[in-house]
């Protein structure tokens, strides 16, 4: 829906509706694995790995704030110390 290839058609945020033809044509497209790609937010191990760059120097990017994320997710470890929020990069 970010890209623009999807309309918003219902009035719940959490859950849009979508028209399954709309779903069916972009799931067709050859381009759809580069186009998800170029959309998704990227946790800080995925960014460095999406750069060329081991981790530690991406630390030190983020660090001098030559980038930032530009959101971020919570992500609850029950078994091992609770909520852990996780940087997103674009």
């Amino acid at each position: 829906m970010k890209a623009g290839l999807l309309l918003y058609l219902g009035g719940e945020v959490e859950v849009p509706d979508v028209h399954p033809d709309q779903v069916a044509a972009l799931g067709c497209g050859r381009d759809l694995p580069a186009l998800l790609d170029r959309h998704v937010l990227l946790g800080p191990e995925q960014a460095a790995r999406r750069l060329g760059v081991r981790r530690v120097d991406f630390d030190h990017v983020v660090r001098l704030r030559w980038l930032s994320p530009v959101g971020s997710v919570d992500v609850d470890y029950k078994r091992q110390g609770g909520v852990t929020t996780i940087p997103l990069y674009d």
